[in-house]
């Protein structure tokens, strides 16, 4: 019984992926960029870099990349910027020569400069409480 688990372990943990998921998305959060790169196969590694700038004040929660081959063998990686900062460059490679990539990018930003009550009662506000006797009560 253990070695089964003690395989099943290991197989998981074999797995190579080079997906990206940076930071997270809220409420509030608005994805500022979504969008499949790819790269036909060539007789050289296939590189590009993707920069994704935040609008006014905003700045960058969430990065995901998503490699969308099925060997998801292909490279990304994040070359400055990031969480918190005001722009990302990703970059984005294929595994080998004759191998293209697809990669799936998604970027998410918010306002911090937004109040955070502004955010809770932006949807209608709160109810008032009622206490109409329906409820047991505990002494």
């Amino acid at each position: 019984m253990w070695s089964f688990i003690f395989l099943v372990v290991v197989s998981i943990l074999s797995v190579e992926c080079n997906d990206i998921r940076l930071g997270y998305t809220t409420g509030s959060s608005r994805r500022i960029f979504n969008e499949i790169r790819e790269a036909n196969p060539a007789l050289w590694t296939r590189t590009d870099d993707v920069i994704v700038n935040a609008v006014g004040s905003e700045v960058i929660t969430a990065v995901y990349v998503t490699d969308l081959r099925d060997g998801k063998d292909g490279q990304a990686y994040i070359e400055s910027g990031g969480i918190g900062t005001k722009s990302v460059t990703i970059g984005l490679r294929s595994p080998s020569v004759l191998r293209g990539y697809r990669f799936e990018i998604e970027v998410f930003a918010d306002d911090p400069n937004q109040s955070k009550n502004a955010r809770l009662y932006s949807k209608g506000g709160s109810q008032p409480y009622f206490d109409d006797g329906q409820y047991a009560r505990k002494y």
